[in-house]
């Protein structure tokens, strides 16, 4: 029961119709029973025993699932129809055929729907024959007679049983009641013909009977044959098509590929389907139109309101169009249409549809894919262009990836890199000491935080870097690996140095003159100062200096703010250089009484264009540089010279010099030279940083020349030098020692 359940609601519902219709002409045939003679009792037993013997050989004719079977029993029903009572005619179909097809060991509802389509057929064969009113001898107007009747018959049984295969396959029924090669009409025809030739032995003498059986054999035994050969022909037919069938999947499974030629997929699809022409139509960056002749045929750019892609599928005079949709709408990437004369079939209506689930699948794998490829190349490139080292590193300790920027930290490339020891490519330690000293460490892979390292460059330098450790599990739940993320924090590390230094050199600055400033003015508040004149001038001198350094200092943060903010202002005005620079020996007289500047000049003035007020403030502090990091007694030499259009000034001392190691980073912010003399020199390290922005910002360079023990020259330049007179020639002025 459960099977018929299965079967569709109208077929279900035709089917219970059928077995209603015939339940009622049998009821009609039973109060004829009582006048039954003999012979009719035995005729009715032999027709049943006959038809149940015919109905095991029979012939099958698939559709689908379904099939159609053909026998000879229908020959058997011809001279019944003349020489028989029609209640013995309909009770003899009815217990044949089910005894037949039940002895089959069929579904019981198939039985039961052959039987019942069976007894309404036969019921209207016996009617169409009744309305001729002929006798039961033979005529022409019998034989007439029947054959109309039989013909109505047969036209009835095909189509109850084409039309509830219809129903449950979903076919056509027109191509459910016309077979290939009229095979339906051929059996029709034939077994009316053993029909009416029974009925004309029958009537010259029933012993004939038995001749009738070698020629039905033979009969039958070439019917089978032929429609055998049918069914090998259409297995072979199937067996290509599904060969077809498979070679146009493994077509579209092929790799993937943007340029993709779907015209090889089409041709399949036209020669499995015996169409005339298959189409792809593909909305995908605009829309691609394929066929089966020349591949992509059209390609129409994107549009704002694009049409749909039915309307784009070319319509062929004379033939069908069968279109199935490529994905669910209303998200349709795709139509494939194949075009033919014969409509397509369910089964093949399926095929194509199967075909294109298959198109979905692999416009969604190239989507996929194109994702992925986009997505891997975006990562690719911010993992290439970041500034932190990215490496992998597998749980055995092997470098498995190493982006560019591991390659700017460390200088190590990529390929000498990967597939190496982690511990062994950086060569981590923790302390800066020389190369017998260092103690190498191992990257802490399953430690949560970041973690500070020295790591030595193929260059021989050492840089500290910063890294964080991630495990990263295996896909497959193998192993993990680790990944590391470091970047260079040298400059970090320094500038916290440099500040540390800052802080406690400015401390010390400000304590220095405040001390005695803050004497002073405790003594004079009470009362312990000399009352002499002479006295009270000292200690006001005293204190004017104290207040003098303070103000520089205090000057200095400024200016280095401003510099850095991009608020400094300047002027640009003509002046004498060679006055100013004499101006800031004496200036700094106050300074350094007991020091001598040898200030070399030409003997005529030099203009220059420059702001004169921060000229002097650069000269200032390069002079004052000078005296700090100099010996006591050695002179100092001041040079203004002209070259080529342009006043350039040079400070040279005479003391211990830079050490190279430090003379790139002279002119950095809080910076301080490492000399013997750093324990006596104060300052907060921001005078040549300040004298550096000055000359940039002024359009100049300032420059450094110290080999050690032989002292150094800063040297910068003025654009728009001129000379006031023409026949300049350099002159010495030494500035006398003042006490």
């Amino acid at each position: 029961m459960s099977e018929f359940m299965e079967l569709p609601r109208r077929a279900r519902a035709w089917i219970i119709a059928v077995w209603i219709a015939a339940l009622i002409l049998v009821a009609m045939h039973v109060p004829d029973l009582s006048s039954w003679k003999a012979e009719d009792v035995a005729a009715w037993f032999a027709l049943s025993a006959i038809a149940a013997i015919l109905e095991q050989f029979t012939v099958r004719m698939s559709h689908g699932p379904e099939a159609e079977n053909y026998s000879l029993t229908d020959a058997l029903w011809v001279p019944t129809l003349i020489f028989a009572r029609p209640s013995v005619l309909t009770l003899a179909v009815l217990v044949g055929i089910a005894a037949g097809q039940l002895i089959r060991s069929w579904r019981w509802y198939k039985v039961a729907y052959n039987v019942a389509q069976f007894v309404v057929s036969i019921t209207v064969a016996e009617v169409v024959f009744s309305f001729f009113h002929v006798s039961s001898s033979l005529s022409l107007m019998v034989w007439l007679a029947a054959s109309i009747a039989m013909l109505a018959y047969f036209g009835l049984n095909e189509l109850f049983i084409s039309f509830v295969i219809s129903l449950i396959d979903g076919e056509s029924l027109p191509t459910l009641l016309v077979l290939p090669d009229g095979l339906n009409l051929l059996h029709a025809a034939g077994n009316l013909t053993i029909g009416l030739l029974a009925a004309l032995v029958w009537s010259t003498g029933p012993v004939g009977i038995p001749l009738l059986i070698a020629p039905m054999v033979l009969v039958f035994l070439a019917y089978r044959g032929w429609l055998h050969a049918q069914r090998e022909e259409e297995q072979a037919k199937e067996r290509e098509r599904m060969r077809t069938l498979y070679e146009a999947g493994r077509e579209l499974s092929g790799p993937i590929d943007a340029g993709y030629d779907y015209k090889p997929f089409l041709m399949l699809v036209r020669r499995m389907l015996d169409a005339s022409g298959v189409e792809l139509v593909l909305l995908n960056d605009g829309a691609h139109i394929y066929n089966s002749e020349v591949g992509l045929m059209v390609h129409l750019p994107p549009e704002d309101h694009p049409p749909a892609a039915e309307e784009l599928v070319s319509t062929r005079p004379g033939l069908t169009t069968f279109m199935a949709s490529v994905g669910d709408a209303p998200t349709v990437s795709a139509i494939l249409a194949v075009h033919r004369a014969i409509p397509l079939s369910s089964a093949e209506g399926s095929l194509v549809e199967a075909l294109a689930s298959q198109l979905k699948v692999r416009n969604e794998n190239e989507r996929l894919f194109n994702e992925t490829m986009e997505q891997r190349s975006h990562l690719s490139d911010v993992i290439g262009n970041t500034s932190d080292g990215i490496l992998v590193v597998s749980a055995d300790g092997l470098v498995v990836s190493w982006n560019p920027a591991m390659e700017h930290i460390t200088g190590v490339p990529r390929a000498m890199a990967t597939g190496r020891g982690c511990d062994e490519v950086l060569g981590l330690h923790l302390e800066d000491d020389g190369p017998e000293d260092r103690v190498f460490v191992p990257l802490r892979f399953d430690e949560a935080g970041s973690h500070d390292v020295l790591l030595t460059r193929t260059d021989g330098s050492d840089r500290w870097i910063r890294y964080t450790s991630n495990p990263m599990p295996s896909r497959e739940g193998g192993a993990r690996s680790f990944v590391i993320v470091a970047r260079d924090v040298t400059a970090e590390l320094e500038t916290e140095q440099l500040k540390s230094d800052f802080v406690a050199t400015v401390s010390h600055e400000l304590r220095s003159p405040l001390t005695p400033l803050k004497g002073f003015v405790r003594a004079l508040r009470d009362g312990l100062i000399e009352e002499t004149p002479e006295a009270r001038h000292e200690y006001y001198e005293i204190m004017w200096r104290a207040v003098e350094r303070l103000e520089r200092l205090i000057n200095d943060l400024l200016d280095v703010s401003r510099v850095e903010a991009g608020k400094l202002d300047l002027e640009s005005k003509p002046f004498n250089v060679t006055e100013l620079l004499d101006g800031c020996i004496r200036h700094i007289r106050s300074e350094f009484p007991d020091r001598v500047v040898d200030f070399v000049h030409p003997d005529d003035a030099v203009c220059v264009l420059a702001d004169p007020f921060r000229v002097d403030q650069i000269v200032t502090n390069l002079l004052s540089n000078a005296f700090k990091y100099s010996t006591s007694g050695s002179t100092v030499q001041l040079v203004l010279s002209v070259d080529e259009s342009r006043a350039v000034i040079a400070v040279h001392n005479e003391g211990d010099g830079i050490a190279p190691a430090d003379q790139p980073f002279v002119f950095d912010r809080f910076f301080r030279t490492r000399t013997g003399l750093q324990r006596e020199v104060g300052g907060a390290g921001l005078g040549l940083c300040i004298c550096r922005r000055l000359v940039e910002a002024m359009g100049s360079q300032i420059e450094l020349e110290s080999i050690p023990g032989e002292g150094c020259t800063f040297t910068f330049w003025l654009p728009e030098a001129t000379i006031e007179m023409d026949g300049a020639r350099d002159a010495r002025h030494p500035i006398e020692t003042l006490t």
